[in-house]
This record gives C-alpha cells, structure tokens and sequence, in this order.
C-alpha cells in the first residue's frame, strides 16, 4: 500500500487534496501535519512513499522541509503547493528534485497528471529494483554454483561479497542437507512446496536448485534436531507430493569455505540411494543402522550379490559379502550344508563371469569347498575366487571406459527426453545405475546430473546464437516442460538471462557492422 502525507496548515486544504486522492485508483494509507516540523516527527515513525507539501507554513516551511526530507529520503516522491506564481520558489524546488511545482487553488485535472506521473516514477523505481534483486540473486546462484562444484576461492570470495552480512552470507549456515528426487520433480514442482515445507517443519531454510532432480537445503540452526527435520521433510515430500526423495546431511559446518568438500562427501552419499532402496536419509559421520540377521534374508543378499556380480560393482559386492559373512558368523542355528550351499552358489556365479575356466576346474573347487569342516575355511575358498574376480574386473577398466563414453554420446543426441537419468543409461549399458554414476564420475569429474544439465544449458545457449526459435521452444527442445524454470536455470548457469545472451550476440553483430560495411 502507498503511504501519502500531506502536509498544509489549513485544514481545509488538507481536506482538498484528501478529496482529489479519493478519485484516483489505488489504495493509499494518509498521513497528516500541519508544518514542516510535524511532518519531520511523522517521517520519523512512518516509512511514507509519496510527500504533498505546501510552501507558506510556520516554523518550517515547504522548501526546507523538503531540503531536510531529500537528505534522508533520496528516493520519495515530493510534490509541492503553493499560491506564490514565483518562479523562484519552483526553481528552488526543482533543486530539491520535486516531481512538480502545483499552483493553488488545484486544478483537479492538472492534479491528477501530477499523480500519475508520481505513481509512475514509483512503479519504476519497483520495477528497477525488483530487477536489480533478481539480478544479483541470479550472480548468487551462479557463484555459489561453480563454488560448490569447482571449490575455487575466486568464486567463494565472489559470493561472499554480494551476500555479505544477509540471510544468504554462507557464515550463517550450519547444515547442508542434499535431496535427490525424479521424474524431474524440483523442475514442476518448485514453486508449490517451499512455504509449505517451511511450516512444516517449523524452520527457515535457504533453498538452492541445483537441477530438476537435485536441490540444497541450508540451515542456519546449531542444536536443531537435523534427524526430525529430514524426516519431516521426507513425509511431506512423500504424502504431499508422492515424491520418493533421498536425503544426505552434513555434520556441522563451521566455516563457509567448507561447503564446498562437504558437498562432495553428500554427493558421494547419494550414491547410496541406488544400493540401498529402503535407505532414504544419510547422515555424514554416521554409521548407517546395521539390519539383524534374519533367515529371511537370504534371497535378498543372494540377489543383490548376483546384480553386484552383473554389474561388476566390485565396492558394494565386497559390502554384501561382507554382509553375508557376519551374518552366517553371528548366527549358529544354521546346518553346514545349507551354507556351503550359499556360498557354493556364490563361487559358482563368479567363476561363470570369467573366461578360461572350464567346468573340470569348477567342479574341483566346490568339491573342495564341501570338504571343509569350518566356516572360515568355506570363506577363504570362495574369497580366493572373489580376488580372482576382482583382478579380472580390473584388467576389462577400459570397457567401462567406452561405456562411459557411449552414454554420454547417447547424453549428446538425446538431451531432449524428460527421463533422462541414470536408471534410463544404465539399462542401456547394462549396469546398475550406481555403478554407472560412480564411474561416470570417475571417468568425467562430475555426476551424471550435472552432466545432462550442462549439455542442456550449452545446447541452449547454441540455439539462441544460431536460430529465432522463441525461448519457449528452446526450452522444449532441451528437454525443459516448465520455461521459467529453464530461464532461471540457464541465468543461474552462465550468470545472464537468454534475453541477454541473444541480445548480446545482436549486439556483437551490429558493432562488426559498423566497424566493416563490408561484412
């Protein structure tokens, strides 16, 4: 709302402008005095947008009042009144930068055409400064972005100076907590659940994009309950949106400077989701709950050993193994059979994924595997085999090379599907979506997603150089649904808008122009 004081020793002229406001459109909170003086004392406990001022009043008239007004309200909009056609007093008034200098008695109409203007200017002066918020909240993003995947300084000094002593300023956050989602979540759903998180879960939070599928929580509170406040925030996205996200929580951060390796250590967390479906939250430095054996467990580890096996995931097939072992050490009431049985089948699968060994070599260690009298004996057999795996998996390194290199060829050619992720590549290529993040970014420095992202922004940024295409269409065509979205993320990836960017290139082209008619 505009808060208007006029200010008149006579009433009635007070009463008069009251009545010239009531015919223009708009809701306006007025304010009254009777002199400079007064106004100064309602100045001080009011915030006013717009000042009407007549010239002749006691103890301060209107050209001080607005000499003392300019120097502490640069930015309002002053209008003075007066019965004086004295050129004068308006030219001292213009000094003061007043929108217009109006003669009493007001004419209705010429006060309207003031109004206007003095509403125009404000709208203005929004408008500027809204952009100016965007703008600099868009260079935020872009340095604190390249921060956290770069670890520059450069970059951290960059954002620290545009966010210094404000909510964002990276000194006041204790807690990072990384959320990865699907299907492209954080792209359509973005602008419905960030008030609704807040209230439910009581706590102010600085949100952070980082793709459709991935964004950053950050959490200024030392000794908050971060185990409830994910919990929350996984039933929310849950039952509000049906949305299964995955959670990875920083340990405390003490400095800014560290957001940067910590981020690394929940993307590296992350990686998780794809190895343990029923494990949604991960805390850093915290040893995730072990399951009690169970009888009924043995199909499950038997299968995910087997995928370890198809996938070649040497990491987590040594992890359920290990699994496996500590369970069949911690727990007696099974028969020797049954699990020489168990590990047998083990052998067997490994054995079968290396070339060169015919079945007279396999059937000689199984026999030797069911002649042992004790556990350890059964595990050293099958381990030996297990390490003969390994350095076989080790000397084929170079195919997972080319694979990394045909999914992202597929990257190049298909930006534009909405699916594209990591369950979708590692089907193509025949591992598990895991395996293939981890040595995606083994082999490129960089997760899958980000990636995808950066093929679509630089895509982008070719179609706006190269064609007319509308920036809606752009956005479609890299794999965008949702636009502004698009035009938020491209500002926030190279630090400009796609308005800006083809402007730019315009630009560029008419001064080449003029530099060389010939071109």
């Amino acid at each position: 709302m505009i808060t208007i004081l006029i200010v008149d020793d006579e009433k009635l002229e007070r009463r008069g402008i009251r009545f010239l406001l009531k015919r223009e459109e708009g809701e306006f909170q007025i304010l009254e005095a009777t002199n400079g003086k007064d106004a100064q004392g309602v100045l001080e406990s009011n915030h006013v947008d717009i000042l009407f001022s007549d010239v002749k009043m006691p103890y301060m008239n209107g050209l001080e009042l607005t000499k003392a007004v300019r120097e502490d309200h640069p930015d309002m909009e002053i209008v003075i009144f007066s019965g004086y056609n004295d050129f004068s007093y308006a030219r001292e008034a213009l000094r003061y930068g007043v929108v217009d200098y109006v003669l009493k008695p007001v004419d209705p109409e010429e006060f309207h055409k003031t109004f206007q203007r003095v509403m125009e200017n404000i709208s203005s002066k929004i408008e500027k400064k809204e952009q100016q918020e965007k703008k600099e909240d868009y260079l935020k993003k872009y340095f604190l972005l390249k921060y956290l995947y770069g670890g520059k300084e450069e970059d951290f000094v960059q954002f620290k100076k545009l966010t210094d002593g404000m909510e964002d300023d990276l000194s006041q956050f204790t807690r990072m907590v990384l959320v990865s989602a699907s299907n492209g979540f954080f792209e359509t759903e973005e602008e419905h659940f960030l008030m609704s998180l807040k209230e439910e879960v009581q706590r102010e939070f600085h949100y952070v994009n980082l793709n459709s599928n991935e964004s950053i929580f950050l959490f200024t509170e030392k000794y908050a309950d971060y185990h409830g406040i994910v919990e929350k925030m996984y039933r929310f996205f849950a039952h509000q949106f049906d949305s299964e996200c995955y959670f990875a929580v920083s340990e405390e951060i003490e400095d800014g400077k560290n957001l940067a390796e910590e981020f690394k250590v929940l993307e590296g967390m992350l990686e998780e989701q794809f190895y343990q479906p029923r494990q949604h939250l991960f805390f850093h430095g915290e040893k995730q709950e072990e399951k009690k054996a169970d009888p009924a467990e043995d199909s499950e580890i038997m299968e995910q050993i087997t995928k370890d096996i198809q996938y070649k995931d040497l990491p987590h097939l040594r992890q359920d193994f290990q699994r496996l072992e500590e369970k069949y050490r911690a727990h007696k009431q099974f028969s020797d059979m049954y699990v020489k049985f168990v590990f047998s089948g083990i052998m067997k699968e490994l054995l079968d994924q290396m070339e060169g060994l015919d079945e007279k070599m396999l059937s000689k260690r199984v026999d030797r595997l069911y002649r042992c009298r004790n556990l350890n004996d059964v595990i050293a057999i099958v381990e030996e085999v297990l390490q003969e795996y390994e350095h076989c998996i080790q000397e084929q390194e170079d195919g997972f090379r080319s694979e990394v290199t045909t999914v992202k060829g597929y990257i190049y050619h298909h930006y534009k599907e909405k699916d594209l992720g990591a369950e979708t590549l590692s089907a193509m290529v025949f591992l598990s979506p895991g395996y293939l993040s981890a040595v995606f970014k083994e082999e490129t420095g960089m997760t899958l997603n980000r990636f995808i992202r950066e093929v679509r922004m630089n895509k982008a940024k070719e179609l706006l150089e190269t064609t007319n295409m509308k920036i809606s269409q752009i956005a479609k065509e890299v794999g965008f649904s949702n636009n502004s979205y698009f035009c938020r993320s491209f500002r926030e990836f190279f630090g400009d808008t796609p308005e800006a960017c083809r402007k730019g290139i315009a630009a560029d082209e008419k001064t080449n122009t003029e530099v060389d008619p010939s071109i």
